[in-house]
């Protein structure tokens, strides 16, 4: 019987052991260093950055440490404001860039680098960059660090220029002219994630060459494949935040919850706008957060 007690003794031991070993392998960095950290739904927290080596980037606010998700994160401020548009057109267009091309850091002279964090020290970033480097960056030479390209390009999107097609338009005074042959055009306006939009439409759009007009509801009668949005009728009139996925509007004058946070874009449910003619004049109102 001590021979059993003896055993289970040295077990406990053994695994408070392993357990010191394994703590003292994950060291939590507190940097001093004063932080933003802009969610991809547009939302900022700014602290003092602390590092635990695991999956969120946790801020000292008011006495009080906070964990953030990585996986919710845009980027990273060192203390240098909102990104020029040439530092957003060097991030990967991809939505899921490559392993060494996840992140990018900017230093203070505007130097980025592509690559991926490896950890957080106290005065100093270490990160692998895509040529295969382990390089340390001192907290006080970076500007930013990306954490979501697609997060970061959605955000900023009105200083990209990977929108194809789209223009920013007016019509008669406060209004958009979203013209039907156009594939998005830019409203001007940046929406925040959750706010209510409102959208008084008028006008007509005939979807195909010499095809009869329909107004901003769209016609549920024509064949919808391929549209951007299928729930809505051919010709609809529709939206995006940033390049997030389409919704509909239609003749909706009630307040929409905007899915994300960016750049509003208004366009045409039709797969081909091309051959399209008429346009819809749209006000906008911003009615809640």
């Amino acid at each position: 019987m001590r021979h059993v007690f003896r055993s289970a003794w040295l077990l406990t031991i053994m695994a408070a052991a392993t357990m010191t070993v394994a703590a003292a392998q994950q060291p939590t960095f507190n940097t001093n260093k004063q932080v933003t950290l802009v969610m991809k739904n547009g939302d900022r927290h700014s602290g003092t950055l602390v590092y635990h080596n695991d999956a969120n980037f946790n801020l000292i606010e008011n006495g009080q440490e906070k964990a953030y998700p990585v996986e919710q994160m845009a980027l990273v401020d060192f203390g240098s404001g909102d990104p020029t548009a040439s530092e957003i057109n060097q991030l990967p267009a991809s939505r899921d860039p490559a392993e060494l091309q996840r992140h990018m850091l900017v230093l203070s002279d505007g130097t980025a680098l592509k690559g991926k964090l490896y950890t957080i020290k106290e005065n100093a970033l270490t990160f692998d960059t895509e040529n295969g480097q382990r390089r340390d960056f001192e907290l006080s030479n970076i500007k930013r660090m990306y954490v979501s390209a697609p997060g970061a390009r959605e955000l900023w999107a009105s200083k990209t220029n990977e929108s194809t097609g789209v223009a920013a338009t007016t019509g008669s005074a406060g209004s958009i002219s979203v013209e039907g042959s156009r594939g998005w055009t830019d409203t001007g306006i940046t929406v925040r994630r959750g706010q209510r939009v409102s959208f008084n439409t008028t006008g007509q759009v005939a979807f195909r060459s010499g095809g009869d007009a329909t107004g901003p509801d769209g016609n549920f009668n024509e064949d919808r494949t391929g549209t951007p949005v299928p729930a809505a009728g051919v010709g609809a009139l529709i939206g995006r935040v940033g390049n997030g996925a389409p919704f509909p509007i239609g003749a909706n004058k009630q307040g929409i919850a905007m899915p994300a946070a960016g750049r509003l874009f208004l366009g045409i449910n039709d797969a081909n706008t091309g051959d399209n003619s008429g346009n819809y004049s749209v006000v906008i109102a911003t009615v809640g957060r």
